[in-house]
């Protein structure tokens, strides 16, 4: 479809494609979207962690999820002044054209470190986000746009319920293969002819399930 050439895939188009092609056609394609999506504890906690870093202080009451969580954000990474808080970096060649939307970006005169926030009740899997789309796109968003060596870039994945992270190193070599795998990714979803229906338990929570399997769910949820 020649509508795909104008799209700016991120993590989250690529994730979504790969669950399901036909929930990709109708949300990138189609563009079909529900007005409450993303509203939830995850995206108030990034909202709080935004206002922080430009500089907006938030009296929270003491005890609530978020005060605790909130504070162990500011005490693993105090303010600073080269911190830039739901920065986009785009990319675009004539094979692919990429956004990576980070929460936080500290911008050194030969290094930069990128910050994502998560909030997840489950414990972080290294191997899993070593190989997922937004570190390969972040990673290589950043070694494109920015003149400083791939060597002195780095992602670090932060959750406040466990006042844990992990941090992810570049290098040349890296940023070589994840553009080759990047690119055959995307030209291959360009060139895809059919947007079939998987079946499986994402289905549970997403918000085409009334239309593809006749069961409603809460938007809410989502």
């Amino acid at each position: 479809m020649s509508d795909l050439q104008n799209i700016q895939f991120s993590q989250s188009s690529i994730d979504t494609y790969d669950t399901c092609r036909l929930k990709f056609k109708k949300i990138y394609i189609d563009n079909i979207k529900w007005s409450n999506d993303n509203q939830n504890f995850g995206s108030e906690f990034h909202l709080l962690a935004q206002r922080y870093y430009i500089g907006i202080n938030e009296e929270l009451e003491q005890g609530r999820e978020d005060y605790i969580l909130f504070n162990n954000l500011k005490k693993f990474l105090k303010r600073e002044e080269n911190m830039y808080p739901e920065y986009n970096i785009r990319y675009k060649d004539t094979q692919m054209s990429l956004i990576a939307k980070v929460d936080l970006i500290r911008i050194e005169k030969e290094k930069i470190t990128v910050y994502d926030w998560k909030t997840s009740k489950s414990k972080f899997d290294k191997s899993k986000i070593e190989k997922s789309y937004q570190t390969k796109i972040y990673l290589h968003n950043i070694a494109e746009k920015f003149d400083v060596s791939p060597n002195n870039i780095s992602l670090i994945y932060y959750n406040p319920r466990f006042d844990n992270y992990i941090k992810i190193d570049y290098n040349a070599t890296d940023h070589k293969y994840n553009k080759i795998e990047l690119k055959d990714k995307i030209v291959s979803i360009i060139n895809e002819k059919k947007f079939n229906q998987k079946i499986g338990k994402h289905c549970s929570f997403c918000q085409f399930n009334s239309i593809c399997n006749q069961e409603f769910i809460s938007v809410d949820c989502l």
